[in-house]
Order: C-alpha cells, then structure tokens, then sequence
C-alpha cells in the first residue's frame, strides 16, 4: 500500500511541475534571453550571453572534465582542449533559454548549458588554446537589458 500511494504522489507531483522542455521563452526580468557567438573579422571571437537585467551576477572559473548537468548528474560531453565554466546565480531559471550557437569557431570549439537548476544557471566553453582566453565582461545594452561577453583571441 505504502509503495502504490509513493508512486502516485511521484507521478502526480511530477505531472504539476513544468518541465524545463516544455518552459517558456526566458523573457522575464533577470533572465538569460539568449546565448550566441560570433567571430567577426579580426582577432577576436566571442561567446555573448544576453540577460534581461542591468547589473548581472556571474563567476568564470577554469573547470576539467568530465561534466555533469545539474540537478541529474548525466553527462555532459564538451569538445575542447581547455574549459571555462560561466554561472549565473539568483536568475530566473524556470524557461528555455535559445542557444543560436554556430561551431567550432578557431578557439571557440563548443559552448554547453551544464546547470539550470534552482536559481543558477551554469555553462562551459571549450576552447583550443589556453593562452587564448582574454577575459569575460559585462555592459548595459538598455535600460533593462545587458550582455555577458567571454572574449578570445583567434
């Protein structure tokens, strides 16, 4: 009795829970919008996270495989020699965030979402050379809109 009751309170409360497939656009306040790269002409290619907020929380930090995505823990394949991991904590995280992604780039190899789970969103960028990360940086777009960019060197 007690396993048929905690079956039906499972697939009863899983059924409520929206699905983070079957989310919304990301369009509310303190919400990643989108993800993309570019690599212009020049030295320089980048990977460009859009946030619907003016003042956005992020941290980069070196990461090493193997990945795992947050909450299940499946893995998460990411080409690339060297790995930068971007989070975002405090957003909003209950919608499905498009990825206009074109790779590999000549540095930039792959760009994978590896958390959205409680508030915090987390990717990883592989990439080919150590030496050509630059920086990551921040700057207003609007009044309401900023953009998160991880800049490398070709």
């Amino acid at each position: 009795m007690r396993i048929s009751f905690l079956a039906l309170a499972l697939v009863t409360s899983s059924a409520l829970l929206p699905s983070l497939a079957s989310a919304t656009a990301c369009t509310a306040t303190n919400s990643i919008t989108r993800i993309t790269n570019t690599s212009p002409a020049g030295l320089y290619e980048y990977v460009i996270f859009d946030l619907k907020t003016t003042n956005p929380t992020y941290q980069v930090a070196s990461k090493s495989p193997p990945f795992t995505f947050d909450p299940s823990d499946d893995p998460v394949p990411v080409a690339g020699v060297k790995f930068k991991q971007v989070m975002f904590p405090a957003v909003y995280w209950m919608c499905t965030i498009p990825e206009l992604l074109h790779l590999p780039k000549t540095q930039v190899k792959d760009v994978k979402r590896t958390g959205q789970f409680e508030g915090v969103i987390s990717y990883v960028v592989g990439y080919q050379t150590a030496s050509k990360y630059v920086t990551t940086y921040h700057y207003a777009v609007t009044s309401t809109r900023s953009k998160v960019v991880m800049k490398f060197k070709k």
